[in-house]
């Protein structure tokens, strides 16, 4: 497989430096030779500029950082998209969680809503409007915004036509820190999401074989997020949350998703170094990356 790696070095989308410095240290680890060793192709590596942080994060009272994130994810389009079009697989390395309204925009251009799946493999559902979030930070808003919910500042001049994913093409697993305004959307909208409890009842890879199984649409997009493994095992993130998945667990979920032939895009995202001890978090990842690496090549 053509692999091309796309560094996005942002941490305004949760306001928590950290995951800004994960595309680095992932690079230093030799991201694309862990790549090349299971048989992939490396077609670059990008590395999108980040504007300067403001004295002021709130020029929006409801959303920090704004014209920084979307400016941002504006590039991230452009970038996953000339991916898409010169028939590579884009993995967005972050940086905070803000960036999926840029990945799934980017994919948007040429990948219709109706024939594209996401996958969130998260803690969190992410799927605040600037109404209903507490924090104002937009890592917890960016599924929303790519169902062209809430603040259209949010999606506009993306250069895909709104919303770039339909409420049914939407899944989630290992779920488990839900605000309410966001359990009022899911419930709206009837958006699968497979909770711990599930989880626990069937096994991890029962589940994701039924969402696999489940989604219709050609396309899937895979949306890592650190924080689905149990903050009892690993913490190197911004915010970590108790009681989710093992390590040993999460492997099996990425072994198990990325091998289906239809995912064609990924983000592996909120790994912080500020928040890791004694490298444990990047040993982690590095050993979760190749699992991926792994899986695509199998299928």
């Amino acid at each position: 497989m053509n692999i091309k790696i796309i560094n996005v070095p942002l941490y305004y989308g949760c306001d928590n430096p950290g995951t800004h410095l994960a595309p680095m240290e992932f690079s230093k680890q030799n991201i694309s030779g862990l790549a090349e060793s299971c048989g992939h192709t490396v077609s670059g590596i990008s590395v999108l500029p980040i504007l300067p942080k403001p004295e002021n994060p709130y020029t929006e009272p409801s959303m920090k950082y704004l014209h920084e994130v979307t400016d941002c994810c504006s590039q991230l389009s452009d970038t996953v998209d000339c991916a898409v079009r010169s028939k590579q697989f884009p993995l967005i390395i972050g940086g905070d969680h803000a960036l999926g309204i840029g990945s799934l925009a980017g994919l948007a251009r040429s990948i219709p809503a109706d024939q594209l799946s996401v996958i969130w493999i998260d803690a969190h559902t992410d799927i605040n409007t600037n109404e209903t979030s507490d924090s104002h930070n937009i890592h917890g808003m960016p599924l929303s915004a790519c169902l062209g919910l809430g603040d259209s500042r949010l999606y506009e001049g993306m250069g895909a036509k709104s919303p770039f994913i339909l409420p049914q093409n939407l899944f989630y697993i290992g779920s488990r820190s839900i605000d309410p305004g966001e359990e009022e959307i899911l419930t709206q909208h009837h958006i699968r999401t497979v909770r711990m409890p599930e989880i626990r009842e069937k096994g991890i890879e029962e589940c994701c074989h039924e969402l696999l199984k489940s989604i219709q649409t050609p396309y899937i997009h895979l949306s890592f997020d650190v924080d689905f493994i149990g903050s009892e095992e690993y913490t190197a993130t911004g915010l970590p949350i108790p009681n989710g998945p093992t390590i040993e667990e999460t492997h099996l979920t990425l072994k198990t998703l990325f091998s289906d032939p239809r995912v064609c895009s990924a983000d592996f995202v909120e790994y912080s170094p500020v928040h890791d001890q004694n490298h444990d978090g990047l040993n982690t990842c590095m050993g979760l990356l190749k699992e991926i690496f792994k899986a695509l090549f199998t299928k």
